[in-house]
C-alpha cells in the first residue's frame, strides 16, 4: 500500500512502477503508484506507450484508472501480460475499470488502447528498439520478471518473488546473468522470511547472493515494506553492502541511466 509521511522521506512511499524511456516510446512496467510520476511528464504524453505487467495484484495495478494517457484521444497504450493468465488481461481490466470501484468503463476511454498477450513461447521480443524477455517467478497466483536491453544498458525487474524452488531459481540466476542494474524483490528481512514463507517475497541477503552469482554491475532493493522507515532500509542497504559493495535502495523518482 503507499504511505506518506516524515519516516518515509527519504525512500518515498509509492507501490511499484518502472519506466524505460526511448526515442521510439515508453516502456513500463507494472502501474502502481509510482505511475503518476510518469503521466506528470508532459512532453511523453503523445509517446507511445506499453504496459507490461508482472501481475495483476492490487499495489501493482491500483493507479491505472488514474493514468491521464488512458483518456486522451492522441494517446497509443498497449496492455501486456502473461497469456497463461486467468482470469486473462482484459478481463482482469474490465472488472477494475466497473462501478462501484471506478466510473469509467475501459472499453469507453479516449486513448487508443490494445491488449495483447506477451509472445507464446518465444520468450523474447522488440519494443520501442529495446530487447524484452522475461521469465516465471515464484509468487501466490505466479509473477514475471524482465529483463531489458538497450544498446547501451541492461537491467532485470525482478519483484514478487521468493527463492526456494530449485528449478526457478536456476531459470532466474541464468536470466539475470550479467546485466548491469538488478531491481530484486526485498521486501523482508531474513528473520521476518522465517514466519512468511509461501508468501512470495524475498529479502536483501537473496538479492546480495544472486546478484554476485550472476555477476550483475549493481544491486538495487525494492519492494520495500510499506511500514519500513527509512533508517531501516538504511540499515539494510549497509548489512546487503557487506556482501554485494553495488548495493542500494531504490527510491522515489530515482534514475538509473
Amino acid at each position: 500500500m503507499p504511505v506518506s509521511g516524515k519516516c518515509f522521506e527519504k525512500y518515498g512511499g509509492h507501490t511499484t512502477c518502472f519506466c524505460l524511456k526511448t526515442s521510439q516510446g515508453l516502456i513500463i512496467i507494472d502501474a502502481g503508484t509510482g505511475i503518476s510520476l510518469i503521466d506528470e511528464t508532459k512532453d511523453e504524453e503523445l509517446l507511445p506507450a506499453t504496459i507490461l505487467f508482472t501481475h495483476f495484484h492490487l499495489d501493482h495495478l491500483l493507479a491505472l484508472p488514474f493514468l491521464k494517457r488512458i483518456y486522451n484521444q492522441k494517446s497509443s497504450l498497449k496492455l501486456m501480460a502473461d497469456p497463461s493468465r486467468r482470469p486473462d488481461l482484459r478481463s482482469t481490466l474490465m472488472n477494475l475499470f466497473t462501478p462501484p470501484y471506478w466510473p469509467v468503463l475501459i472499453d469507453k476511454t479516449a486513448a487508443c488502447l490494445e491488449f495483447n498477450d506477451l509472445p507464446s513461447g518465444a520468450g523474447r521480443f522488440e519494443l520501442y528498439g529495446v530487447h524484452v524477455s522475461w521469465c516465471p517467478l515464484y509468487h501466490p497466483q505466479g509473477s514475471l520478471a524482465y529483463r531489458l536491453e538497450t544498446p547501451d544498458c541492461s537491467v532485470a525487474v525482478v519483484t514478487d518473488h521468493e527463492c526456494g524452488d530449485r528449478k526457478l531459481d536456476d531459470i532466474l540466476l541464468q536470466f539475470c546473468a550479467g546485466v548491469d542494474f538488478l531491481i530484486y524483490d526485498a521486501q523482508y528481512t531474513p528473520d521476518e522470511l522465517e514466519t512468511r514463507r509461501r508468501w512470495g517475497h524475498s529479502s536483501w541477503a537473496e538479492g546480495a547472493e544472486i546478484a554476485a552469482k550472476a555477476k550483475v554491475g549493481e544491486l538495487i532493493l525494492t519492494h520495500h515494506d510499506y511500514k519500513r522507515r527509512d533508517d531501516e532500509i538504511d540499515k539494510i542497504v549497509e548489512t546487503a553492502s557487506r556482501r554485494f559493495p553495488k548495493t542500494r535502495a531504490a527510491n522515489e523518482g530515482m534514475i538509473l541511466f
